[in-house]
């Protein structure tokens, strides 16, 4: 049987010290690695709507101290040497996109948080549009020219909900005048059964002949599942230059949900809040 001595063993004064500076290291830096595990929270957008007249202001939250917010105005993603928020974005431009992340010392920064501010376009005298579904009829043919629009959530009343075959919706502008390019914006919830439109087809009145041109359209293609709940604006130009009073949209609602989706052949729903002219 074999007896080991319980007497303290020696350890020079300079080891000492060595072993002294290596536990403080240690106790310094072990904490700052496991910070540097954990991913800060996303900043908050806070802003009435996405659509406005003449200027809108951007407010950013996020209540962590030792975080600052950086951002950018031309949809970049965010780095640490773009700017700094401090106090609210005033927007005028049509269009500007701003990305926002939170970064903080020993933290991963936060996943980037985004929106699109679009200004209003030419004056809109009247709309005419087919009814509404009466569980989603927003607030009548003014949702659509209100600029309240934008808001992801199903149960907003910004939303005019259809779920019939087609759906046309006549745009009377104030005055004649050129005319570049439509917006519409839908809301696209696939899992709750809102599809885009299956196809956007636009035509002008053309006072010279008395009759209806084509503007433009597109197609819009579901092979694959968008995940989530959000707003989906689309733009429509014309082939040329064109004049006039009055513009009209034709909708193709989807008829059949894909083969992917959980209830595949059934009618789906389509939501629009805001149509634009420029």
């Amino acid at each position: 049987m074999e007896f080991r001595s319980c007497l303290p063993v020696q350890i020079n004064p300079g080891s000492m010290m060595k072993y002294l500076l290596f536990v403080f290291l240690c106790s310094i830096s072990l904490p700052l690695f496991a910070q540097d595990s954990f991913q800060l929270a996303p900043p908050l957008l806070k802003y009435n709507s996405v659509f406005f007249i003449g200027k809108t202001n951007l407010e950013i939250k996020f209540a962590q101290t030792g975080t600052a917010v950086h951002y950018t105005l031309n949809g970049k993603e965010p780095t640490i040497k773009d700017l700094v928020y401090k106090r609210p974005i005033s927007v005028t431009n049509n269009f500007t996109s701003v990305k926002a992340k939170t970064f903080g010392k020993a933290f991963k920064p936060s996943e980037s948080v985004a929106v699109t501010f679009i200004k209003d376009g030419k004056k809109i005298r009247t709309v005419e549009q087919t009814a509404p579904n009466p569980k989603y009829p927003g607030s009548g043919a003014n949702t659509l020219i209100d600029n309240k629009g934008g808001d992801a959530q199903t149960n907003s009343n910004t939303w005019l909900g259809y779920n019939c075959d087609t759906v046309s919706i006549t745009l009377n502008l104030e005055k004649e005048e050129t005319v570049n390019n439509v917006l519409l914006n839908f809301l696209q919830n696939e899992g709750g059964w809102i599809f885009l439109p299956e196809k956007i087809n636009v035509s002008w009145f053309d006072k010279t002949t008395n009759s209806l041109q084509y503007f433009g359209s597109e197609a819009i293609n579901d092979d694959k599942e968008t995940p989530g709940s959000q707003c989906n604006f689309h733009i429509i130009q014309p082939g040329t230059k064109l004049q006039t009073n009055k513009i009209i949209v034709q909708l193709v609602v989807k008829k059949k949900m894909p083969a992917w989706h959980s209830n595949k052949g059934e009618h789906a729903w389509m939501f629009i809040d805001e149509i634009k002219v420029y």
